[in-house]
């Protein structure tokens, strides 16, 4: 039973669950829009503020730095990986002498105008020149005419003879006009046998028709026994090989009178023409012989147990000298290098 006073309300056991199902409504309401307007303000900071976090490597500014921090670098920990760049004490290995090496090349044909196009190309292509033109006998077909001298040589080198100074060795076609001085003269040289020296190397061009000439010997052996500076190399050329494997073969002669000197001045290379073709042998008693006398026109070659490598390829040698090795490559007209070779001290 309900009793009611004066100035009193008593709400039933009803109205009181009623009341309190609306308060609790009420709170929810209130929470989930305080929930809403939490996460919009946090959307809003997103893209307004850009957290690291949700900003990609390509979207990040890129650092600035004053001129004094980009010019300076920590030294590294000892656990730091070691760094890419070129160490300022790293020691550039320049060459001291570049020397273009042909023989037979006397033809006036374009096969003698394309070796001197490919010396030419070599050397802009290094982007330095030659300081040497090594020729090895019959600079002049067929008979060493003099009057040709400036056609057979001068002329079609004219772009190496810029920079290079010319070294000419007579072979057997360039006498038979008996005009061998003229020529010679014609090509800066007064005598037969002389020696140019160009930057470490000590170049001896030697007259291979007159290998027992008694003159030549006795000059031969006292430039070999001359005292030379230290890290000297010594290159004699000539025309006749002491080996060869091509169409004339081994010249005895000069294995008899001129390979023993050379052995024991301690000789490492010598040059030589007469064959038509390139071939490098192995080290005989510690020196290495090359023929290159593709410089012009060819004939077969084949091999012999001295052969490291042989073959019947026009092309013209290319001999970078430093001071503790010799670098060799055989360089074909169109640029192929088709032989390399390296001698140690």
């Amino acid at each position: 039973m309900v009793q009611i006073g004066s100035g009193h309300r008593m709400t039933t056991g009803a109205s009181r669950g009623s009341r309190s199902r609306r308060r609790s409504r009420r709170r929810l309401a209130i929470v989930t829009i305080a929930v809403s307007v939490l996460l919009g303000t946090v959307l809003v900071l997103a893209f307004v503020v850009q957290p690291t976090f949700l900003t990609s490597s390509e979207d990040k500014p890129p650092i600035q730095t004053s001129p004094t921090q980009q010019q300076t670098t920590p030294a590294p920990s000892p656990t730091s990986p070691p760094a890419t760049s070129e160490s300022p004490e790293a020691v550039v290995d320049e060459p001291e002498a570049r020397l273009a090496i042909a023989g037979d090349t006397g033809t006036r044909t374009s096969a003698q105008m394309a070796t001197a196009a490919s010396m030419a190309s070599e050397a802009q292509r290094r982007g330095a020149p030659y300081d040497a033109l090594v020729l090895l006998g019959d600079m002049i077909y067929p008979d060493g005419d003099a009057d040709l001298t400036r056609a057979s040589v001068t002329q079609p080198f004219a772009q190496t003879l810029q920079d290079a100074v010319l070294i000419p060795a007579l072979g057997n076609h360039d006498i038979k006009s008996d005009e061998e001085d003229e020529v010679m003269r014609a090509l800066g040289r007064d005598t037969a046998w002389f020696v140019e020296r160009v930057g470490p190397a000590t170049v001896i061009s030697l007259d291979s028709n007159r290998v027992t000439d008694p003159a030549q010997l006795a000059w031969l052996r006292k430039v070999l026994a001359e005292e030379k500076k230290a890290g000297t190399w010594i290159i004699p050329v000539m025309h006749h090989p002491a080996y060869s494997s091509g169409k004339h073969g081994s010249t005895k002669s000069v294995q008899k009178y001129w390979v023993p000197l050379f052995e024991s001045a301690g000789v490492r290379l010598v040059l030589a023409g007469h064959d038509h073709n390139y071939e490098r042998t192995t080290p005989q008693n510690n020196v290495t012989y090359v023929v290159s006398g593709g410089g012009a026109k060819l004939r077969k070659v084949g091999r012999s147990d001295f052969t490291a490598m042989s073959t019947s390829t026009l092309h013209y040698t290319d001999l970078v000298a430093y001071q503790d090795r010799l670098e060799g490559r055989a360089v074909a007209h169109d640029g192929t290098v088709f032989d390399t070779f390296t001698i140690d001290r």
